[in-house]
């Protein structure tokens, strides 16, 4: 292996000497060398004759003048189209009411009578449907007439949601005042209707009831709401859960009935 490596070290080493001595030697070549000529190409003579034939084609373009456009001519009109007039379709009025039904004869071939159809009795009308009940809202002054009642318009209307309370319980607001809670909230709503004549009356939309209706008054104070707020009346669940928060506010804070229960 260290032969081979000399080996090429020194193959390296004279290739460097001989390129050297090759830069500085002289650029000539060497004498013992033929000496090469260079032939130049003949000089070809020109054609004449070629440059009279390419001399036409030179100039085609000055000689064959643009072709003129031709001219397009307008196309004719189109005529209009014929106008064909529809003739209306008969129309055949279909009569409301049907014919009358015939009585109706089953003879045999010796004209004996085997069979009688009698036409259907006319049928009865049918009744006209309930009207449902109106749930317009109404307004007016107001009086009170019970301990969940009110007088507007001189029509009674049931305040709805509420219900009195049981004729045990007691709403008297001093130690000797005994009075039950259907007194105490009718005199409450008196008193209160008195400051605020004017309510108006929203029946709900689902009541069928037309003398059922909630009522505010012209504070924007719900009445029923403020009876079972008080403790004078009780929360009917049974119509609407709308008063129950109300009901639980008297229970906590013992007003009215909630002060003996």
């Amino acid at each position: 292996m260290r032969k081979s490596a000399l080996l090429g070290f020194g193959l390296v080493a004279l290739a460097t000497a001989a390129a050297l001595f090759y830069e500085r030697g002289s650029t000539s070549p060497p004498a013992n060398l033929p000496k090469v000529e260079t032939l130049a190409a003949p000089a070809v003579p020109a054609d004449p004759s070629a440059t009279d034939a390419a001399a036409p084609f030179a100039s085609q373009e000055r000689r064959f003048p643009p072709l003129p456009l031709a001219s397009v001519a307008a196309p004719p009109p189109v005529p209009d189209l014929p106008t064909v007039e529809v003739q209306p379709r008969p129309i055949h009025a279909v009569p409301n009411d049907e014919p009358p039904i015939p009585k109706v004869t089953i003879l045999d071939r010796n004209g004996r009578v085997i069979a009688t159809r009698e036409p259907p009795p006319p049928s009865r009308p049918l009744p006209a449907p309930a009207t449902a009940p109106s749930n317009t809202p109404f307004g007016g002054q107001a009086q009170a007439s019970g301990a969940t009642t009110l007088a507007v318009g001189g029509k009674t209307v049931r305040l709805f949601g509420v219900r009195v309370a049981e004729p045990r319980d007691r709403c008297g607001l001093g130690s000797g005042d005994t009075r039950t809670c259907v007194d105490v909230a009718r005199d409450a709503l008196a008193q209160r209707l008195r400051r605020y004549p004017n309510v108006y009356c929203r029946p709900p939309p689902d009541q069928r009831d037309n003398l059922a209706a909630i009522c505010i008054d012209q504070t924007g104070t719900d009445l029923g709401g403020f009876l079972v707020a008080e403790g004078y009346a009780l929360a009917d669940i049974g119509q609407s859960y709308e008063y129950f928060g109300s009901e639980g506010i008297a229970r906590y804070y013992r007003r009215g009935l909630w002060r003996n229960r």
